[in-house]
Formats: C-alpha cells, structure tokens, sequence
C-alpha cells in the first residue's frame, strides 16, 4: 500500500513552478469522473501502471503545491480514519474541470473558507459538483467502489466485442436522488433510492444480430455496516421498486436491468442472499451477488461469479445480456 510522506501534509506558501502536462488534465477529469475522490494506488493503476511510485509521487506533489487536488492535511489525519492515502480536486482543479466543459468558475481572491464556500456554490449552481472534502465516514467504502468500478472497466476495455456504454457515479443520484413507493407489511411508505453506480454493458456482437445487446447494473457495494436484518426492507424492497418505477424509466429510459450486491466476505453474502430471497421470493432473481475478494478484471464479467437470487446459479455477467436488457 502507498504511504504517506511528511513533506506533503501542508502545502508550501510558494508553490514551486510547474508545466501543466496533458496527462495532469487526465488526472483531473479522473479524479472528478470518479466521484470526486482517488486513491493513490488507484491514480498509480490508471496513470503509472509500470512506473516507479517516485515518478507518480513527483508528478502530485506538484499538483498538490499548486492547489490543482488536496490531499488529507494534519488535522484531517488526526479527526478522520483514513484507511490510505487518497486525493481530490483543490481548488484549481475544479476550475479547470470547468473550463473544459465550457464553466466559467471564479478563482478565489484571497483563498480562504469564504471565497472557497462562493467558489463550491458557483459550481453547484452552474450544474458542477466538488467534492471539496471526502466523505470521510464512508472513505473505505468509497475506495472500494472506484476499485469494483476499475475493474469493470478494464475487464471491458479487453473484451473486444465489448464496450462499457456509461458509468453514473454515487453522487449524481445523491444530488438528484429518485424516490419510489415501496408496499412492505400492507403499508407504503416512500425510499430515496441511491446505488452506489450504474453503467451499461454492449455487446456488439449481439448489435449486429439485432439482438438484445445491453445490459444495465446497479451497484450496491456492501461494507458490512448496515444491520444485516434491515437489507431487505431498506434495500431489496427499494430496489426492486426502483428498476419498475416512472423515475427509472425517466432517468434511463428503460425499466430493466440487475443489482449487483458485492461483499465483504462469504458468510455476509449469504446472509444478504437470504434476506432478499426472504422478501422478494423468485422476483429476488434480478439480484447477483459475489464476494470482494472474487472480483478482479479476470473475472467481474466473464466468471461465473454472480449467484443470482432466488436459485444456487452462478453466472457470468457476459453471456446473460439477453436476460438483462
């Protein structure tokens, strides 16, 4: 695991001159794509995969000096379990995200909490979300979805007849969360629905056969912190709402597609299993559930991981779009 080093837990005064490279834009627009947040072993995967920890470690410094992300400084150390290094966009950084998407943000002048406060709502406004902190509560969980979602993608960039279409982060259904109507013991009652992400799988082969060709998941990465007998009711419930409901079909315009519930270990899944099979009965099979440690780029796709619910199945999510569009 990277570590953290002293130098560079308060950003120096003068920042030290730096030439914005191509690859300092892509470190950005990542950052920002992924939820706002990276951690450094993930940065090292996307940016440095076969270079020194140095190399990647020089390059953030300097971003880091010059306010283009933040890194967690003394105090937010001392306050909050960070569980590995992890970076987000500072100030500058979120200007230029801007910038690229045609936003033009104010600088902050002076930089202090005040004029960063007008900066993050003049993003807000204008449609852009800056995760100016992490969540910190949920930072292990958070770093655990980006890695379940790069493994998704590279598993998808190495399938050649298959694309990754879209991935909707948390915080777009945070900032517009979807409401549905959930009937549990003859009483409705009203659950905000937020997956941890959404993307759309193509197969193109199928295309060409003018067959089904997409897949559509939602993600629900569980971190072992929710009582383990409320699952399905605050989840498997609403979830299955949600995929029939007007607001996903608004938002995605179809009403189809499969949660896929990762966790932490063998004898929770069961468990979660148990739970929405207990409270779904057969409907319980748009649910796939797998373990953490059986998810890698070799196997989130093309294994037969998933074990659906409702049945002892184990299937591969590649090969199953049919029954998935």
């Amino acid at each position: 695991m990277l570590q953290e080093t002293p130098t560079r837990f308060e950003r120096k005064l003068t920042p030290p001159p730096m030439r914005f490279q191509a690859r300092d834009a892509e470190i950005l627009h990542a950052i920002h794509a992924y939820d706002g947040m990276l951690a450094r072993h993930q940065i090292k995967q996307i940016f440095w995969p076969q270079a020194s920890v140095q190399a990647m470690e020089r390059r953030l410094s300097l971003l880091y000096h010059t306010s283009y992300i933040n890194m967690p400084n003394f105090e937010q150390r001392r306050i909050h379990p960070i569980p590995e290094p992890v970076v987000w966009l500072g100030w500058r950084g979120i200007i230029y995200v801007a910038s690229q998407m045609g936003i033009e943000l104010d600088p902050p002048n002076p930089v202090n909490e005040n004029r960063l406060r007008r900066l993050e709502k003049q993003a807000r406004d204008a449609g852009l979300r800056w995760q100016r902190e992490p969540r910190w509560s949920q930072l292990a969980h958070d770093i655990a979805v980006n890695d379940f979602r790069l493994a998704v993608e590279q598993a998808a960039n190495h399938w050649p007849s298959l694309s990754l279409e879209e991935w909707i982060a948390e915080g777009e259904f945070l900032s517009k969360m979807d409401t549905v109507s959930v009937i549990g013991n003859s009483q409705a009652r009203k659950k905000g629905v937020r997956p941890d992400g959404f993307f759309v799988l193509v197969d193109h082969l199928r295309q060409i056969d003018n067959s089904p060709a997409k897949a559509r998941f939602l993600v629900e990465l569980d971190n072992s912190t929710h009582p383990l007998n409320r699952f399905g009711r605050d989840k498997a419930l609403p979830g299955l709402a949600y995929i029939r409901s007007s607001a996903y079909r608004q938002r995605f315009g179809f009403n189809s597609g499969r949660w896929l519930v990762v966790c932490k270990s063998k004898a929770r899944m069961v468990n979660l299993k148990r739970q929405t099979e207990k409270v779904l009965g057969k409907q319980a099979a748009i649910f796939l559930f797998a373990t953490i440690d059986q998810v890698t780029p070799n196997t989130v796709l093309n294994a037969p991981i998933w074990q659906r619910g409702g049945s002892s199945d184990r299937i591969a999510l590649v090969g199953n779009i049919r029954g998935n569009r």
